[in-house]
Formats: C-alpha cells, structure tokens, sequence
C-alpha cells in the first residue's frame, strides 16, 4: 500500500507539472498550454502492457512509481516552483538538469522518459517501443521543430537511464531469486487455495527499498488475533465474520471485490475446464484514477 501510495502522489504531481504554463520561447507549439492527454495516454498504454505481461499488483506499481518519477522530473522545468525528488526520495541522487542555453520542449521529454523507463521495467518491450513511436508522432503533429525534438528526446533519454541505474540498487532484482514462501501443514500458516493453487505474491517484498520510510517495518501494524479455531475466540469470530459475508455476498458486492480483486488474472471454472483472463490491477485502477 505503501509504494501504491507513492505511486499516486507522483502520477498527481506528474500531471499537474505537465498542466503548468509553458515557458516563454518562440514557436507555434507554445501557443497553447501542452496537453496533459499525452502523459495520461502514456500511462494507459502502459496500463495495457502490464496487463498483457500478468504482473502482480507490487511488481506494477514498482512500474509505474519509477516511470511515473521519470516523467516528473523532465516535467517539472515547466515550473520552478516544482522541486526535484531528488533527496526527498530514499537513494535517488542529483538528476541530469537541462542546459540552459537551449530549448526543450519538456512534455515531450516526460513523455520520452516515462515510456523509456516503462519498456525497460516491462517483460512486452516491442509493445512499448511501437507506443513510444506513437507518442512521438502525436507530438511531431504539433510542429516541435526538429532540434528541439531531438534535444527534449536526447534529455528525456538522459533521465530515464538515471532512474533506471537507481531503480536497480531497490533490491528487486536479488528477491527474484530468493526461497518462495514455504508451504506447511500448519494451520496457522497460509495455504494456496482452489482452483488455481497460485503461490503466494511477494513473500520478499519487504526487503525492496521503500520510496520514503526508512524500512517496511517503520510503521508496524498492530498484530492480527492468535490462530484459535475455538468457537467464540477472537480470531474465530474474524473467521465466521468473513465466511457469513462470502455465503450472503450480493450481486453488487460480488462485481465490487471482483474489480478490486489483486490478482492479475481470474481462474474461470467450468465444469472440468478451467482458463484465466488477464485483467488489470489495483495498482492500474489508481493510475487510471
């Protein structure tokens, strides 16, 4: 919830960097304030990339957070009053700046940066390559003169490979070869469940490095109930609790945890057969929003 969180405040400010006043330079481009459509367009193809390549809702939003900073920190050279993550964010150090004696068109970098950074994070990176170039063209449409295109794109790139050198010391990379969860015939412990008897999302995603905690233990919940099945106990209650509102679930209620639901796809069951449906994940629902 916590990189999700993170993830939100950064599309938000992603976007409201792309709406700001364009600066003053000469060209018909800047005529018009640039469209936060572009940046909204880029975060829904990548939308569908995720969805494609069946990430989990923390491999997603691990995605979208470092894309999404990417495109912030090209972005914000619209406005001064914005100000780097750089510092505020843990491990992110000083980013490449632009220089000052030239002209960028910055939404265009952002955007550069931000499908840049999607590709290299995604498993689909031809998909990405051929959305990056239909992002380019839109922006093509709107006269940025060749230099300038070439030097927001060159800057946009510039970015993109600080961030990605950054995302690769968060330890994501050494959890993918650490022990899945082990499953026991204690009780207490989770279990796979039918029909699709997944294994458990993430169980090492504690020790990736968190955007602004100092670790995923700074703010401990308190702890859950003692594992009792004894009827009346604590934990039993929680038990039946669920249980009696899964037996009595609505029809509305059912289309609302179906929407919500984490998984990145839903087993479908029927009779003998059984084949999933990749649909999108929390983490994309929030973007969206």
């Amino acid at each position: 919830m916590n990189v999700l969180r993170d993830v939100a405040t950064t599309g938000l400010l992603a976007v409201v960097a792309l709406q700001a006043a364009c600066s003053s330079a000469s060209g018909d481009y800047r005529a018009q304030p640039p469209d936060a459509e572009l940046l909204h367009s880029a975060v829904q193809q990548m939308t569908n990339v995720i969805v494609y390549d069946i990430f989990s809702p923390p491999q997603a939003s691990r995605a979208y957070a470092y894309a999404t900073v990417a495109a912030y920190e090209a972005l914000r050279h619209e406005d001064s009053t914005y100000r780097t993550l750089a510092g505020q964010v843990n491990g992110l150090t000083a980013v490449p700046m632009p220089r000052p004696d030239s002209e960028y068109y910055f939404p265009l970098a952002g955007v550069h940066a931000f499908m840049t950074v999607g590709k290299a994070l995604t498993f689909s990176q031809k998909r990405m390559d051929s959305l990056r170039t239909a992002m380019h063209e839109r922006i093509r449409d709107l006269g940025v003169p060749e230099p300038v295109f070439q030097r927001s794109v060159a800057y946009g790139d510039e970015i993109a490979q600080h961030i990605l050198a950054w995302s690769k010391k968060d330890n994501f990379l050494q959890t993918r070869g650490m022990p899945k969860y082990t499953v026991t015939a204690d009780e207490a412990r989770w279990r796979p469940t039918p029909p699709a008897y997944m294994d458990a999302v993430e169980p090492n995603w504690a020790k990736v490095r968190p955007f602004v905690l100092d670790s995923a233990s700074q703010f401990r919940p308190k702890p859950p109930h003692a594992f009792d099945m004894t009827e009346g106990s604590p934990f039993f209650e929680q038990v039946k609790e669920v249980y009696e509102a899964g037996k009595n679930i609505t029809e509305e209620q059912r289309a609302i945890a179906a929407f919500w639901d984490c998984n990145p796809y839903v087993m479908n069951v029927r009779g003998h057969a059984m084949y999933a449906t990749k649909k999108i994940t929390p983490g994309g629902h929030w973007m969206g929003i």
